[in-house]
């Protein structure tokens, strides 16, 4: 069967140099949120079309629990199965590039939390079964495992949550940083024996929102091989709109701090903003507190389609081509491939 995707029709009207850098590398997004509510095999075809190769998704119900997310996976696969000529699952590194060298969208699976293990390390050995590659330790609220970075104290790692960075260590899953309290990061971070990450978080001296963290946090994160995915989400942007630009400053601070070498993507695209603010707004007291005053319950977010303005900035901005594939995908490849 042919594909209904025009790869080319996103990118025909773009820069030479940009067209041919986005057919040449590999394009990654770490987080699309993706519980049933989101479901839309559009939002992938965007994804496509725009040039990504691969979308880490998160696929659970919510609040997370193991066999939620097995029926959330099962269906989604059952909703992908007639797009499989452009759309496939990966669950490795090989799947991956396989899936980039036969032109197909790669999904990988993530967790947006830890609570869904309950108090059994062996469930994190279930999740890598299903699929799951990186996993939050705690989601904005302090949990069995970590701190939250919603939480008005410093809560560290529990003694459960060392085993539960251990445990990670061992099966293969990356220890995923973002949403999670500073000092439960920085101490997860310290211990883990293979690079962790912040799959979606922005710099905190760009602007001040509860979900973005500090100059420790990403020198730590860098100097153990870590990568920082930057977030597009126009609230922890400092732009409402979510434009490039405002996306660009985060990358380019991270990048003057340790290097473009610990700097990906990670947008956090959600198809319908609205309801998604309004939904948090009825979570402020639970899943999604305010206590430093710095959280905004709007604006826009990043889109697929922007990914080629977003390579056109960084070129402009003397960023090398090299930096750039590393930025769009290599540099998570490369924590992948060591986790």
């Amino acid at each position: 069967m042919s594909s209904p995707i025009d790869t080319d029709r996103g990118i025909r009207d773009i820069d030479a140099e940009v067209a041919a850098l986005l057919r040449s590398c590999d394009v990654w997004d770490m987080t699309l949120p993706w519980t049933p509510r989101y479901w839309d095999i559009e939002t992938l075809v965007r994804y496509k079309r725009a040039g990504f190769t691969f979308v880490s998704a998160t696929l659970q119900d919510w609040p997370p629990t193991l066999d939620g997310m097995r029926d959330c996976i099962e269906r989604f696969k059952t909703l992908a199965a007639p797009q499989s000529d452009w759309l496939t699952f990966g669950s490795s590194l090989d799947d991956i590039v396989r899936g980039r060298a036969e032109g197909k969208l790669v999904i990988g699976l993530n967790s947006q939390e830890t609570c869904l293990i309950g108090n059994d390390l062996s469930q994190i050995a279930a999740l890598y079964g299903l699929g799951v590659r990186h996993m939050l330790l705690a989601y904005n609220v302090r949990n069995h495992v970590a701190g939250g970075c919603a939480e008005p104290d410093e809560a560290g790692l529990s003694s459960f949550g060392r085993q539960v960075v251990a445990e990670m260590n061992r099966i293969g899953i990356i220890v995923d940083c973002s949403h999670t309290g500073r000092r439960s990061s920085l101490e997860a971070i310290e211990i883990s024996e293979r690079p962790a990450i912040f799959s979606h978080s922005n710099a905190y001296r760009v602007c001040a929102h509860i979900r973005n963290i500090d100059d420790e946090q990403i020198r730590a994160c860098a100097s153990r091989g870590g990568v920082i995915g930057v977030v597009g989400i126009g609230s922890f942007l400092g732009d409402p709109e979510a434009r490039t630009e405002s996306l660009f400053r985060h990358i380019d601070y991270i990048a003057a701090l340790v290097g473009p070498h610990h700097v990906g993507l990670g947008t956090d695209y959600v198809n319908d903003m609205r309801s998604l603010w309004e939904t948090l707004r009825r979570q402020k007291e639970t899943a999604w507190p305010d206590p430093t005053g710095t959280q905004l319950y709007e604006g826009s977010c990043f889109q697929p389609e922007q990914i080629t303005e977003l390579i056109a900035t960084m070129l402009a901005h003397g960023y090398p081509s090299e930096a750039v594939k590393g930025i769009l995908g290599a540099n998570f490849m490369r924590v992948y491939e060591a986790a």
